[in-house]
């Protein structure tokens, strides 16, 4: 369930923002989620192996993005539908 949601997190940011955005979230992400497994009582180095597929996954859900965002935009110009400003 981790990888799909972070799949789906690293899509919305590469339809959204610049490349410099994933650097953050990937960090703070990755944090919180070794503090919250080291409070739990887990050791660093099994926290470390089990984050490493989200941390892949949301790679991969960024290039998706990136590489929608042409398609995105014009599905938006399409449902957006104005009137002309034609005579």
């Amino acid at each position: 369930m981790l990888p799909l949601l972070s799949c789906c997190a690293g899509v919305y940011l590469g339809l959204r923002f610049n490349i410099l955005a994933l650097l953050p979230f990937s960090i703070l992400g990755a944090g919180a989620y070794i503090s919250s497994s080291w409070s739990a009582g887990q050791s660093l180095s099994d926290s470390a192996i089990v984050l490493l597929l989200p941390m892949i996954s949301i790679q991969a859900g960024y290039m998706v993005g990136l590489t929608a965002r042409g398609a995105y935009g014009q599905l938006l110009e399409r449902l957006n539908i104005r009137q002309s400003k034609q005579v």
